[in-house]
């Protein structure tokens, strides 16, 4: 009875052609934002790695010089591009791909692509990710949205429950109808992302991104049957299909186009962040007591970079700064990361009243594009500044004395400059991943139970 209800459904889908012009347009802009998405990818993907092995060259190939010198120019590390970012580019271009790693303190990720775009970014960028996530939902309305209203005005409902058919298996047919339309228009698409994903991901890479798309396929399914048993209540409690469409159409437009917009701005309220010149002032206040406080317990001085501390002793006056200035660093920038965390975690837990809060944070998570993947890589090229920063100092430490007031013309061969090693980013796992998402999936899962319990309950009123 079950697969009947099924199989008729969808033969209205392809009849009325509702299906048929739904789906082509979204496979036309699914295929467009595939193909140019993986074009970008594959073009920064090359530039980065490109990049990357100028600006080592260009350090290891200085000519003899001061360490500390070389230390103000420092080097740059560029943000590797996941293999899944042409699919939910996710806050990439609004974090920067460029640090500059140079001497005393930590930089913030440069050279956003937000900067240089236009006032339409903010209604979103066409990726698939955004074409599943806004118009996935409004296929489901179109093709839903009169599934019991439309019966009940053609009278057709009042036979088949007259005939005995439980109305719990009207509401699974017509549940299972609109999922395979669903998954009908993803298959085609999923095997082009498999096509696309692994045509140049490394042989060590693609058993960890093939997980990823599953758990990214999962997530999609879990979210489209929300808006599945959303649709159906709706049809259910409306008496014409029209009014069914209308309300179906001011629910998508307040939790895809008008919800996300707010709640990030409410999200800054409850937890607000200092912006860009505020956090510097801060941090530079913290380093000034920090330096203080070191310089005073290892040479009995306050002043820094006195007459009373010797030029022999400025190797180690340097590893002291540093010393001093990594706790300072971690503490303000950890702090200011966790307030980013707040902000996101907040946002999820609207994810049950509106589910493309949960599923975007979700699907950034899985695509490695969401920010704690951007924290992992920050937090590796700091490491990588430190150990540029260890090694001048201890260069200097044990060339510091006899020196002198011609300290400064102390300069290092060539050989010195190989001893730093190129910075080599080892990304998260998708265990990482799955950690930073479990939140948002659970909440998907739980909103998917509760639309399906409240679509059982209000399919009674059709006996």
């Amino acid at each position: 009875m079950t697969w009947l209800i099924v199989s008729r459904e969808i033969r209205e889908f392809y009849r009325d052609g509702r299906f048929l012009f739904g789906a082509g347009l979204i496979v036309v802009l699914f295929v467009t934002a595939f193909l140019v998405g993986f074009e970008q990818r594959k073009n920064v993907f090359s530039e980065r790695e490109v990049a990357q092995q100028l600006d080592y060259d260009d350090w290891i190939n200085q000519p003899e010089r001061h360490p500390h010198d070389a230390a103000h120019q420092g080097m740059h590390v560029f943000k590797p591009i996941p293999p899944l970012s042409f699919v939910d580019p996710g806050i990439t271009n609004y974090v920067g791909s460029t640090q500059w790693l140079q001497a005393h303190r930590q930089t913030e990720v440069k050279f956003r692509p937000a900067q240089d775009a236009t006032g339409l970014q903010r209604f979103g960028s066409l990726t698939p990710a955004w074409i599943i996530q806004m118009l996935g939902p409004l296929l489901i309305i179109i093709l839903g949205f009169n599934s019991f209203s439309g019966e009940r005005e053609q009278g057709t409902l009042r036979q088949l429950i007259s005939l005995g058919v439980p109305s719990w298996k009207l509401l699974v047919g017509k549940a299972l109808a609109l999922f395979l339309g669903a998954l009908l228009l993803l298959a085609p698409l999923l095997m082009l992302v498999f096509w696309i994903a692994f045509g140049d991901v490394q042989a060590g890479d693609r058993y960890d991104v093939l997980i990823r798309l599953g758990l990214l396929v999962l997530g999609y399914l879990v979210y489209l049957g929300i808006f599945i048993f959303m649709v159906l209540t709706v049809s259910v409690l409306t008496p014409a299909s029209r009014i069914s469409l209308v309300v179906l159409l001011a629910v998508w437009i307040a939790g895809t186009i008008l919800a996300p917009r707010v709640l990030v701005d409410v999200a800054r309220t409850v937890y607000p962040t200092p912006n860009q010149v505020e956090f510097n002032a801060q941090l530079n206040q913290e380093l000034r007591k920090e330096y203080t406080k070191a310089w005073k317990e290892h040479f009995g001085v306050e002043d820094r970079w006195g007459a009373d501390v010797p030029l022999s002793r400025w190797g180690e006056a340097l590893q002291v700064d540093d010393q001093a200035g990594y706790n300072a660093i971690d503490r303000h920038f950890g702090a200011l990361w966790n307030r980013y965390d707040d902000q996101q975690r907040l946002q999820e837990f609207f994810g049950f009243v509106f589910p493309m809060l949960s599923v975007r944070s979700y699907s950034m998570a899985i695509t490695a594009t969401d920010f704690s993947h951007h924290r992992d890589f920050a937090v590796s090229a700091e490491q990588h500044r430190r150990l540029m920063q260890n090694l001048i100092s201890n260069e200097l430490v044990e060339h510091a004395d006899g020196q002198g007031e011609h300290h400064f013309d102390y300069k290092v061969s060539k050989e010195f400059w190989s001893r730093m090693p190129r910075f080599e980013y080892a990304a998260p796992s998708v265990l990482f991943a799955l950690q930073r998402s479990l939140n948002s999936f659970a909440i998907m899962c739980a909103t998917l139970l509760f639309s399906f319990v409240f679509a059982l309950l209000s399919s009674r009123k059709l006996v």
